[in-house]
């Protein structure tokens, strides 16, 4: 088995856990024992840990340590440019150890792209890597062409285990959360200034609709909902595991105007239809196809916004079409064999063994 390093950056997202299990299992197929460094766990994770896991104190030295210690062969890194001993590590490991290098990612920050320092330490980071794991295909324009060759594309996803909602118990969901409203517009995850809760909240109260209800779930550690209330808004806190995914179960659509990653799975895989504003990128972009699985609006244009939630809300047999376009997008380029087929390939480029 050829021993591979992956370093995840101060502790491991809950959300990545089961991907992280999953990715484990995958690999050892075709011969590569995945171990996963990381200072920890994320708070309250609730996941079983089933791949090979070590907390350490990331840092140039013990990571050094680890590395020969362990007889890893290749290093995944997984590392914001913040941390200083990312392109240390890249010396010894790379330099000094002669070990293979792969860089996992974005290519770039996307949410901060004009910034010249950061671009040239990516570009020195892809120069040094023997491969390149992008979050999506689109990201490619972010990395110089003489590198694409040693590009690899794991599309960014989730790996969900969520058995569904029986119909006959929507109603008992509604009820637990005090929802009473017929139609119901949902938005989850952290609840953060750059995703624009404020146009959501905006649209909502454009449409002056008694039947339409607003779920906003998740922390708030940015008071972005301390002055939003009203009638039907419905602010649920954070809720996790299947209980999420029943609160996505009984809601019609999905919005979050500003910047938005992952959510998108999770809207999907319930077949919710995504609405969103145009402005942001993020890799998980790929998935939403206007006017197939979901619109895009014009940026702060919260009539057009209210205007497309509503086409959706009221058009049963629309809402229906996107709702089986969401849930195929998911299924054919957010499932977790393409995605581990990305980090196979890299491997295999990089080792030689196609095994």
């Amino acid at each position: 088995m050829i021993r591979i390093l992956l370093i995840n950056q101060t502790k491991i997202p809950h959300y990545r856990v089961p991907v992280y299990n999953y990715l484990s299992e995958y690999l050892k197929k075709y011969g590569f024992d995945f171990i996963v460094v990381s200072e920890g766990l994320q708070t309250s994770n609730p996941h079983v840990v089933e791949f090979n896991f070590r907390e350490i104190k990331l840092s140039t030295l013990n990571l050094s340590r680890f590395i020969a210690k362990n007889e890893i062969v290749v290093i995944i890194s997984w590392v914001d440019m913040k941390h200083l001993y990312l392109f240390p590590v890249y010396f010894i490991a790379k330099g000094i150890m002669g070990k293979k290098m792969i860089y996992w990612g974005q290519g770039r920050d996307l949410l901060d792209q004009d910034s010249h320092i950061k671009n040239l330490a990516y570009a020195i980071e892809q120069s040094l890597c023997d491969a390149i794991i992008l979050y999506a295909e689109h990201l490619k324009k972010y990395i110089p062409k003489r590198f694409h060759g040693k590009v690899f594309i794991a599309n960014n996803t989730l790996h969900i285990n969520y058995p569904g909602l029986l119909p006959e118990k929507k109603s008992l969901v509604l009820t637990e959360y005090g929802i009473h409203t017929e139609k119901n517009i949902i938005c989850m995850g952290r609840m953060q200034k750059r995703k624009r809760i404020e146009h959501l909240v905006k649209a909502f109260s454009l449409m002056k609709r008694s039947d339409i209800g607003l779920i906003l779930v998740g922390p708030d550690q940015e008071d972005v909902l301390k002055n939003i209330s009203g009638e039907n808004i419905y602010k649920l806190g954070s809720i996790y595991g299947d209980q999420k995914y029943n609160l996505l179960s009984v809601a019609d659509v999905y919005c979050l105007p500003g910047a938005f990653g992952l959510s998108i799975i999770d809207a999907f895989y319930c077949g919710l239809p995504f609405v969103t504003e145009d402005g942001d990128e993020s890799a998980e972009i790929m998935y939403l196809k206007d006017g197939v699985n979901g619109f895009i609006v014009p940026k702060g244009d919260t009539q057009a916004l209210a205007q497309k939630l509503l086409l959706l809300l009221d058009n049963e047999n629309l809402r229906q079409k996107f709702s089986a376009a969401a849930m195929k997008e998911v299924r054919e380029n957010a499932n977790m064999d393409k995605f581990c087929a990305g980090f196979r390939d890299a491997l295999f480029y990089v080792t030689g063994n196609q095994s």
